[in-house]
């Protein structure tokens, strides 16, 4: 089949087809790794437990029985959070090369592109949606956790008690995966209504141009 008439794609295109492949390309790789640590989930904790722990700002260090705490939460969702994860991964792969070839389609008609990123940015969103509901779960317990070492500092509140601590505390940390969702799933969402749109329907369909056999 012979395609003409290619042109560059309108800017508002070509800017959300830039969006989807940074946002896929970081998304993806997030989810394969941890992916691999769902599915290595004990060896992959007891080096996370080895290793120098992070440290969340304006709280105490992270030991050893906090984050146990985190991965107590995970564990007993580790298999099909490395089944969600790595279809998250295999959906952000597609999203990826369709938008890639939106941009530099070379001889493959942009409107099949655009059909796949719209159909796997839109699956994306829905596996991204669950994976937030899960490490809702898993950052309350973390956050609350922090409570009873954050009562010991100097600085903290003295009318403020241990339990109330643990619900502002667990209230932040479901908060915290509850925004990251909204950005991450709600863009590719938005990517994948967009890409469906009778407008950039129509904008494709002029940059592929007459077809012939």
């Amino acid at each position: 089949m012979k395609h003409s008439g290619r042109k560059g794609l309108p800017g508002g295109i070509r800017f959300a087809a830039i969006v989807g492949l940074v946002l896929s390309i970081l998304t993806g790789w997030a989810a394969l790794m941890e992916a691999v640590e769902m599915v290595n989930f004990y060896e992959a904790r007891s080096l996370r437990m080895e290793q120098e722990l992070p440290r969340i700002p304006g709280a105490p260090a992270l030991d050893a029985k906090t984050l146990e705490v985190y991965y107590a939460a995970l564990e007993p969702m580790r298999e099909p959070r490395a089944v969600l994860l790595g279809l998250l991964a295999v959906a952000c792969a597609f999203v990826s090369v369709s938008a890639a070839r939106m941009l530099n389609p070379e001889h493959l008609p942009r409107d099949a592109m655009r059909r796949v990123l719209s159909r796997a940015a839109i699956i994306a969103a829905g596996l991204r949606t669950i994976d937030g509901a899960q490490m809702s779960v898993a950052k309350q317990r973390l956050f609350a956790a922090l409570a009873e070492p954050m009562s010991k500092m100097p600085e903290f509140p003295p009318d403020i008690t241990v339990e109330a601590s643990r619900e502002i505390l667990s209230a932040m940390g479901a908060g915290s995966a509850i925004f990251g969702t909204v950005v991450v799933a709600g863009t590719f969402a938005f990517l994948g209504q967009y890409f469906r749109s009778q407008g950039v329907r129509e904008a494709v369909a002029v940059q592929d141009g007459p077809q012939e056999e």
